[in-house]
């Protein structure tokens, strides 16, 4: 008698640990942030003991193979305009740029990011970004991606071929 106990208590035991959902991890996956797109983010604080910050979001380069453009967008969510500094790591090469309190800043074709920008579909492009004069800067690995997929198809500026004339072939009456 005791022993059907101890047999349906730990079979209950069972089913309810599997049924339960829980983790045995101490971080599970639900609870990771991550980039729910293509391009890498990054939210940089610019002010001690403050939820000022401004944010990187799907940040990517695009490329048909003869350019590369970077794509992203930048939000300034403190009171306070800021400078911030976009740093190429392989040539050292910087590039600076303000965005207003409250602000947002896409880069685009429209409007483009004076870094060299290089690298084939899969690769990765290291930028260093941070507040102007900080010189403190943290990296981003921002993907290259094919710009000629579907996907992507019309981001790129691509130069539209000129119309071309095709002679026309008109019968001549015999004589």
């Amino acid at each position: 008698m005791v022993i059907r106990k101890l047999a349906g208590i730990a079979l209950a035991a069972g089913v309810l640990v599997s049924v339960s959902g829980c983790s045995f991890s101490s971080s599970p996956e639900s609870l990771q942030s991550y980039a729910p797109s293509d391009g890498v983010g990054i939210t940089l604080a610019y002010a001690a003991n403050s939820n000022n910050s401004v944010e990187f979001s799907n940040m990517l380069v695009l490329t048909d193979g003869t350019q590369h453009v970077l794509f992203g967008t930048v939000t300034n969510d403190g009171a306070d305009d800021q400078t911030i500094t976009m740093r190429s790591v392989k040539t050292g090469q910087s590039f600076s740029f303000v965005i207003l309190s409250g602000g947002v800043h896409k880069f685009n074709t429209s409007n483009l990011v004076s870094l060299p920008l290089d690298g084939s579909p899969g690769d990765t492009v290291q930028i260093e970004v941070g507040p102007d004069g900080a010189g403190k800067y943290s990296l981003l690995n921002v993907p290259v991606l094919d710009g000629t997929i579907d996907y992507y198809s019309g981001l790129l500026d691509t130069p539209t071929p000129a119309p071309s004339v095709t002679p026309s072939v008109s019968p001549t009456p015999a004589n």
